[in-house]
């Protein structure tokens, strides 16, 4: 009785190890590879970023969209490809992605963060204020009550002024605001 019992649990882990393993899809190979890029290019937060290495995660993030769009996860890895194109300077790229979702997915929760980046890109990324005034503009009808609404009517106000001048701005309504 034994050898019996011990013969069927040698065949069962023979035939469990006998099994074939399903290779991995193109999307759970991308996001393995999304896994460990980030893993390398977001361990030091304090580090340069490193624009090679940021590229490459992009293109993964891009890759694992296209190959699975009508995955929920797919739209978010967009925006997270744009926020590393911003991230590395690459503008034009993460206006395209924000752009992409704005006008494809505007139902997506971070839609209007992404037509907001539209504009923040444009202005500091690209120094295209007219595109950028259009992007805030669109930004404030289409979502009048957003908490970056006051925002994109800031950056319209104060597009073109040097740094020094926002400074100065700053101070000259901190001096009125305080009692003397």
């Amino acid at each position: 009785m034994r050898n019996i019992l011990f013969t069927a649990l040698i065949l069962t882990g023979f035939s469990a190890c006998m099994e074939t393993v399903k290779p991995l899809s193109e999307s759970e190979k991308t996001l393995a590879k999304i896994d460990s890029l980030e893993a390398v290019l977001f361990t030091d937060s304090e580090a340069k970023a490193d624009v090679r290495q940021g590229m490459a995660l992009v293109r993964a993030y891009a890759k694992y969209y296209q190959n699975s769009a009508k995955d929920s996860l797919a739209i978010d890895m967009l925006f997270k490809a744009g926020e590393v194109s911003m991230g590395i300077g690459q503008g034009n790229l993460a206006v395209k992605y924000f752009e992409t979702i704005t006008m494809d997915h505007s139902a997506f929760s971070k839609a209007p963060e992404a037509m907001f980046l539209c504009g923040f890109c444009s202005e500091t990324l690209l120094a295209d204020t007219a595109k950028a005034k259009h992007y805030y503009e669109n930004f404030i009808e289409t979502y009048p009550n957003h908490k970056l609404a006051e925002d994109a009517q800031f950056s319209i106000q104060n597009m073109g002024m040097s740094d020094e001048d926002l400074i100065n701005l700053f101070q000259g309504k901190n001096s009125e605001a305080t009692p003397s």
